[in-house]
């Protein structure tokens, strides 16, 4: 299911409940949450924000060699947190605005995270009933691939994860097995997508993608569920 979709679920399940809990707020569309989407109960009770905690509910299930999201975006204490310049820049101060407004919040952030350039889309949602929110739900939708060659890629739902994969280390087998297609089906995505952008080899493929870190000029056209087509 689009974020977008995701996103005027979970505002709609805040706003029309007068005193919310995090779980009645995300409850039904976890199940509809594509790879590419994390959800995350913030608990932001502590004065300070280093002792502000992470509790994830759905991670993305998806990791690079480079960026394994869901190990860095474990459970725990902000203070713990591997990056914070990113949490200073790029999470603490929007989390604040929402806490200090106690309104739900949109966004798109562009930044980087250890180093590599990230994108993804955001919404925060903030407990009601209190005057200062104890906790925020936060929904992510992260374009995880290349900025370049971006120009010469058009991907969908299967070819990114199909990467993804790639990117991990893991064998068109391998791949197979962990995204129920067939070994001809991920052969067959991995040739044209070599040959989109150029590349001779499958490992100077990788080695492109690698070098040009992560962005969101890809043109993604599906981000529906995995399907064995060709």
């Amino acid at each position: 299911m689009p974020f977008n979709t995701i996103s005027r679920s979970l505002l709609d399940n805040w706003l029309s409940a007068e005193d919310p809990k995090p779980d009645d707020i995300y409850r039904d569309v976890i199940s509809k949450m594509s790879v590419r989407m994390r959800l995350t109960v913030i608990d932001v009770s502590a004065e300070k924000p280093e002792d502000w905690e992470l509790r994830p509910v759905r991670q993305t299930r998806l990791s690079t060699r480079i960026l394994n999201l869901d190990a860095l975006f474990k459970a725990g204490r902000f203070a713990y947190f591997k990056d914070q310049e990113y949490l200073n820049t790029s999470v603490i101060p929007q989390y604040r605005q929402v806490l200090d407004k106690r309104q739900p919040m949109m966004d798109t952030v562009d930044t980087k995270l250890l180093g590599i350039r990230i994108s993804y889309d955001r919404i925060l949602l903030p407990e009601k009933s209190k005057a200062r929110p104890s906790w925020l739900v936060t929904c992510t939708y992260g374009r995880f691939m290349a900025s370049a060659p971006a120009h010469n890629l058009s991907l969908n739902n299967i070819d990114e994860t199909i990467l993804l994969h790639v990117m991990a280390g893991e064998t068109a087998k391998e791949i197979a097995a962990h995204t129920n297609l067939s070994h001809r089906t991920v052969e067959h995505r991995l040739e044209r997508l070599r040959k989109q952008v150029g590349a001779r080899t499958l490992p100077q493929l990788v080695s492109m993608l690698i070098v040009a870190g992560f962005g969101r000029s890809i043109n993604f056209s599906s981000d529906g569920r995995l399907t064995d087509d060709s």
